[in-house]
């Protein structure tokens, strides 16, 4: 991987974004009010970013309805560059980065082939980075280091989350689901906004405590899944449309 100086992030491939698995039913969630004060939850960022009433965050994310992907990565097929923007972020430590999706739990190797690290810490809302790819890839994610390399709650390192919600563990302690959804907890929401930044655009939210537990009150509950901890977007250029893997096909990366 070679990274360019100004913080700018653009996956080169040859490749276009499309969806991911077809879901078979639609994805719940359970989200709370942020401990970071009401200006802070979810739907007043994106209403913000948007305009109210543009997005509802509990109803909009992909996967949300029957007739959308779960879990959620991104298929590629001759787009040119992937632009990715952090948007906004509450936590210092946060690391976040990509994954190559090959259909079982990555090994992050940090070496710009698998994966790299994309934005490390407080690099603020604006910051971009460029990354150049040796080689093309057919599917990839996101993943975020809660807290980067110091441990964090209910994810001691060397946990990750990832958008592909299938890699990240059921329930606070990976014991089991204790809310919706089961087989796997959802740490990022993605959000098509190409109508707002233009075609092939999504804006990714990751929650950096384990969504597993259930939300409460700072002090009383271990999670308030607000999903704000950090926000960026993601444009491929140059992207025509594709007709996704068989459905089939798809489906047997994730029989076990």
């Amino acid at each position: 991987m070679r990274c360019m100086t100004g913080r700018m992030l653009v996956l080169f491939s040859c490749a276009v974004l499309c969806a991911a698995v077809p879901s078979q039913a639609a994805v719940k969630i359970v989200m709370a009010e942020s401990w970071d004060g009401p200006t802070k939850n979810l739907q007043q960022i994106v209403d913000g970013f948007y305009g109210a009433g543009q997005i509802n965050v509990k109803a909009d994310f992909l996967g949300a309805k029957d007739s959308e992907p779960d879990p959620w990565f991104w298929l590629d097929n001759q787009f040119s560059a992937l632009l990715v923007k952090e948007v906004a972020g509450n936590a210092n430590y946060n690391q976040v980065g990509w994954y190559q999706e090959k259909g079982s739990f990555p090994v992050l190797k940090n070496n710009g082939v698998d994966d790299g690290l994309v934005f490390d810490g407080p690099a603020g809302a604006g910051a971009t980075a460029i990354v150049t790819f040796s080689k093309p890839m057919t599917r990839f994610g996101f993943y975020m280091n809660p807290n980067g390399p110091r441990d964090a709650t209910n994810a001691p390192e060397p946990e990750k989350f990832y958008t592909n919600r299938f890699y990240n563990d059921a329930g606070p302690d990976g014991s089991g689901a204790l809310h919706v959804p089961l087989g796997g907890d959802m740490q990022a929401l993605v959000y098509d906004v190409s109508r707002f930044r233009g075609a092939n655009t999504w804006l990714v939210c990751f929650e950096d405590l384990d969504s597993g537990a259930n939300p409460g009150l700072p002090g009383k509950t271990q999670t308030d899944n607000d999903y704000n901890d950090f926000l960026f977007e993601v444009t491929a250029y140059g992207a025509t449309p594709v007709q996704p893997l068989s459905f089939g096909a798809l489906k047997a990366m994730y029989v076990r």
